[in-house]
């Protein structure tokens, strides 16, 4: 018997891209890589396969070996004595690490690759070349001489982790700065950094001129503006993501304060055009510009004359290329311009995902016909691609990506997708996990546990619930667990085990109330019983709840739905079971399969390997993980099935770590 109401389903594209930020190849996996961005994406991932099938969706992502993080990081070790190998093994050792430690948390990404080495290194470079080339094609890429910073006793230009000082952002609240980005992912000018220091000689560095190629990023500023407000109308980007992306939309200002405003006063004259205005509320001065270039300008007058200023956030000229040895070689030219250049980390970052998809489709998931090529995928106005990220790589995947992506779209270029046309993603920015107080980190003074430590107290079915659950689509987390701070929990339960209780609890209890009851009263065979109204209403109203948050990807609101709706279940199974006959278990058996046949639905996307053991000894396989079905009845779905496998005393589906007995 199907439901009289339907169920109200969203669409979706013909195909999906789904990548996770890429860790640095300089360490392993730590709580915050796996909890708040890989498990995610995985989740979404594996609902999308349920929806539009495993040939439909790529999910990807890869160690991004390049950049002054794991070069800087091996440089030391290798000063200090303590590692003999070359820079691509150091990363080739931690890109094995990451890729096991993720295999054992389930994650079910078509390829975990590496920007440097391999086969995914030659697509890497081949898809390099075709951004650089389309971008300064389009016209909206150039190349300038702006000030690097330079060490003199090293004799070499220093980037990213080589220089640290402190960020001169407005407001900024991070722990360092470095060469041309904070801690927090904000951007300046190298020029602007302030007390820089060289990590190599711990000398002050000097500014030299350097000539790199830049992507006129302000270009783009009314696009982004455009592209913003399309993502707020369509309601299901975080909140706090676009507000920080309008954050970059302002005009290029300047903040001295007022204690230097005599001084100030002195050079107006010689400032570059700029709108003055007193700021009596902050007791500053502000310095208002119509271009980055303007902008840059006045900061040297200001320089010059010992006036110390902020700047704010707005799109400046993002930098492609770079001058580090270690990265991938930008494309010849006929004049030669390109000599000796490579792409700076962070561009090359962005389109790496594009070309792990190359990748993939041309090894492992090789196929024929639409979909074969990447372009299929990332150009198509039927496909879509999906980014997890954590909240400092904002600017990066927002700003940064979304102005390149344009500039190689050419002249004709626009927000809307098309067919032939480089897709804009949608970003799934989430909040820090913090422990303690502190963001998690692994470079930072607060040491976050790596993401293998938790296996040894806990099982990958927990820890997957536990984190899917925390709201840091809206805030941050706090990462507490009795293992790690027993005092603070000695008189209570572990935190951590909270969200993983519904299923080693109470969802193992309804299904082996089933199982036993049919083995006990009904000699293993299924009850000729229709659903009821009142449980299928019920599912509908589950399933319409759990699309609506995962469609939002906010997964702390699908386990909430997956937590209510089975312990709805489990109760009514406490007050019917009470004294049934024959006739009134068979009914209350029934509806109770109705539950587990859509609970192992939704929960297939959380935790796959405990919903497939569920539907295996269902006799039902893989049939109940098929969303377009799931308003159907188990009889509907799997009609030939007249009785499940035999379920021994005190099996449990999902289990709790052996620790935890």
């Amino acid at each position: 018997m199907s439901s009289k109401k339907s169920l109200n389903r969203p669409s979706f594209p013909v195909r999906v891209v789904i990548t996770a930020g890429m860790p640095n190849g300089n360490k392993p996996l730590h709580i915050g890589h796996v909890g708040a961005i890989f498990l995610w994406a995985d989740a979404y991932a594996r609902y999308m396969r349920d929806n539009i099938g495993d040939k439909n969706v790529i999910f990807v992502s890869g160690t991004d070996g390049f950049g002054s993080v794991a070069e800087e990081k091996y440089r030391k070790l290798k000063e200090n004595g303590e590692y003999t190998g070359s820079l691509s093994d150091y990363v080739k050792g931690y890109h094995e690490i990451q890729k096991a430690t993720l295999k054992k948390y389930d994650i079910s990404l078509n390829l975990f690759a590496a920007s440097c080495f391999g086969k995914s290194y030659e697509h890497h470079e081949r898809m390099s070349a075709f951004f650089f080339d389309s971008m300064l094609k389009s016209g909206y890429m150039e190349k300038n001489d702006t000030e690097q910073f330079y060490d003199s006793e090293a004799d070499m230009v220093l980037n990213g982790r080589q220089v640290e000082g402190k960020c001169p952002i407005d407001g900024c609240k991070s722990e360092v700065g470095y060469a041309d980005e904070c801690s927090l992912g904000h951007q300046y000018s190298p020029s602007e950094l302030i007390d820089p220091i060289s990590v190599l000689t711990k000398k002050t560095p000097q500014m030299k001129l350097v000539s790199n190629y830049y992507l006129k990023l302000e270009a783009f500023r009314e696009d982004i503006k455009a592209w913003c407000d399309e993502l707020e109308k369509e309601g299901k980007s975080r909140k706090f993501m676009i507000r920080d992306m309008r954050d970059f939309l302002q005009p290029p200002m300047l903040f001295i304060s007022e204690t230097a405003k005599d001084e100030l006063d002195k050079i107006t004259d010689g400032l570059p055009e700029h709108a003055y205005m007193h700021d009596e509320r902050n007791k500053r001065v502000q310095l208002k510009f119509k271009s980055v270039e303007l902008r840059d300008k006045a900061c040297a007058v200001l320089k010059a004359n010992a006036i110390r200023y902020r700047s704010n956030k707005t799109l400046a000229p993002f930098r492609i290329s770079g001058n580090a040895k270690w990265g991938v070689p930008l494309p010849k030219t006929p004049d030669g311009a390109t000599e000796g250049l490579t792409f700076y980390v962070w561009p090359e970052s962005l389109w790496a995902p594009i070309s792990f998809t190359d990748t993939y489709l041309n090894g492992e998931g090789k196929r024929r016909g639409e979909g074969s090529d990447w372009r299929d995928w990332w150009c198509k106005k039927d496909a879509k691609v999906v980014q997890f990220i954590g909240e400092d790589n904002v600017f990066f995947y927002c700003l940064a990506q979304t102005g390149m992506f344009l500039a190689a779209q050419g002249q004709n270029y626009g927000i809307e997708p098309r067919d032939g046309k480089l897709n804009l993603s949608y970003v799934v920015a989430n909040k820090h996990l913090l422990v303690g107080s502190v963001k998690a980190s692994s470079s930072g003074a607060n040491k976050a546990p790596t993401a293998d430590s938790l296996l040894d107290y806990y099982t990958v079915e927990q820890l997957r619930m536990h984190f899917l659950g925390q709201g840091i689509g809206q805030t941050t987390a706090n990462f507490r667990s009795k293992v790690f701070s027993p005092d603070e929990f000695e008189k209570s339960g572990d935190p951590v085990l909270l969200q993983g209780n519904v299923l080693t609890n109470i969802f193992n209890r309804i299904v082996r109330s089933v199982f036993y009851s049919l083995q006990q009263y009904f000699d293993g065979k299924l009850p000729d019983k229709d659903v009821s109204e009142e449980v299928l209403g019920e599912a509908i109203e589950a399933l319409e709840k759990y699309e609506n948050y995962i469609n939002k990807y906010e997964f702390n609101n699908v386990v909430s739905v997956v937590d209510g709706y089975f312990r709805a279940a489990n109760q009514r199974w406490a007050e019917k079971s009470r004294n049934a006959d024959e006739d009134r278990r068979a009914e209350l058996i029934t509806d109770t399969i109705h539950v587990i046949k859509t609970g192992v639905l939704m929960l297939h996307a959380l935790v796959s390997e405990g919903a497939e053991l569920v539907a295996d000894y269902m006799n039902a396989k893989d049939k109940l993980f098929d969303w377009k079905s799931a308003d159907k009845t188990f009889k509907e779905i799997c009609p030939d099935v007249k009785s499940f496998k035999f379920l021994e005393p005190k099996t449990d589906f999902f289990k709790k770590h052996e620790s935890q007995l």
